[in-house]
C-alpha cells in the first residue's frame, strides 16, 4: 500500500460490500430438477457498505416479465441493476427494460457458516447450506462494451428461497461441479469489490 495517486485512465473503486445471488430452476412435484429447463428468475441482493452511488441494501428480481427492485434507495437499486447486475451470466436470459421499484427496508442476517437471509415487508430472499468458500477474481469482468475488476470470497449454497408480496417463487437452485469445487446458482459473495 502506498500513497501513489491513480494514473489517468486507471480503474477506481466503485463499490465495496457483498452480493447474494439466487437463480431458481423448475423442479417436478418430487423436487427433482426438470432437465434442460432454464431458470425462471434471478435475484441479486446487494449490501453496499460504500459505493459511488450511495450505500445500503437493494434486491433485484429479474424475470421474463421484467425487472423489479426493492430497497430504500431507488438510485442505488436502479444503478446496480443497470450498471452491474444485468451483465451477470445468470441474468443474461432476462432482458432489461425499465426497472420497477418498490420501497422496502430489509432485516439482514449473514452467517458465513450457514447462509443469508434478508427479510423486507414486501420481498425476501434466503440462501442456505454453504458448500465451499474460495477466493474469486475477475480482472476483466465484461460490462457490455466496458469491463471492470471484481473480486470476492465465493460461497456456493445448496438451498434458496425468494418471495415477493408473500408469494414464494417455485423452483430450486442448481448445484454443479466446477473446476475448483462445487458451484451453485445460489451463492454469497462477500468481501466484494468492484473497480470501474
Amino acid at each position: 500500500m502506498g500513497n501513489t495517486p491513480a494514473r489517468p485512465g486507471r480503474r477506481t473503486v466503485a463499490l465495496i460490500g457483498a452480493n447474494v445471488g439466487l437463480a431458481l430452476h423448475p423442479v417436478d412435484r418430487n423436487g427433482v430438477h426438470i432437465a434442460g429447463e432454464p431458470a425462471s428468475c434471478f435475484a441479486s441482493f446487494w449490501m453496499a457498505d460504500w459505493s459511488r452511488w450511495g450505500s445500503g441494501t437493494a434486491l433485484m428480481v429479474a424475470t421474463l416479465q421484467g425487472w423489479r427492485s426493492y430497497g430504500s434507495n431507488e438510485l442505488l437499486a436502479s444503478t446496480l441493476a443497470t450498471e452491474l447486475t444485468r451483465f451477470f451470466p445468470e441474468a443474461a436470459r432476462f432482458p432489461l427494460g425499465a426497472v420497477g421499484h418498490t420501497h422496502d427496508e430489509f432485516d439482514v442476517e449473514l452467517d458465513l457458516e450457514r447462509g443469508f437471509r434478508a427479510t423486507g415487508r414486501r420481498a425476501a430472499i434466503e440462501v442456505s447450506g454453504v458448500l465451499d468458500r474460495r477466493q474469486f477474481s475477475a480482472p476483466d469482468f465484461q460490462l457490455g462494451t466496458a469491463n471492470a475488476a471484481m473480486s470476492n470470497v465465493y460461497h456456493p449454497c445448496s438451498g434458496g428461497k425468494l418471495s415477493e408480496f408473500g408469494v414464494e417463487w417455485p423452483g430450486e437452485p442448481t448445484v454443479y461441479p466446477g473446476p475448483r469445487g462445487p458451484s451453485s446458482s445460489a451463492y454469497m459473495a462477500v468481501a466484494e469489490s468492484w473497480a470501474l
